[in-house]
């Protein structure tokens, strides 16, 4: 599903305008990145959790020379799926 199939299914599962359901995914995308951003972590019950991680300087490969290269250490966006989440998932997997 894309952006636009989730507007759709949440306007007719609400019955919001899509307009009204495109305003509120863009503020929540917003609220997601800004608190991301300062470094906390979103938890969404049953949903899961959205947090930053720190990785370190390391070491990897150049995959078209073979050549060691070194990559800078970074910060990346994870997210962590609550309990209610992976039961769901797991029990929609055969």
């Amino acid at each position: 599903m894309n952006k636009t199939g989730l507007i759709n299914s949440l306007s007719e599962e609400t019955t919001f305008s899509k307009k009204d359901v495109t305003r509120l995914l863009e503020a929540l995308t917003r609220i997601v990145e800004r608190t991301l951003r300062r470094g906390d972590k979103l938890q969404w019950s049953g949903f899961g959790t959205f947090n930053v991680s720190r990785r370190p300087d390391r070491i990897g490969i150049n995959p078209a020379t073979k050549e060691k290269i070194k990559l800078p250490a970074t910060i990346v966006a994870k997210f962590k799926p609550g309990k209610k989440l992976k039961e769901l998932v797991r029990a929609a997997r055969p």
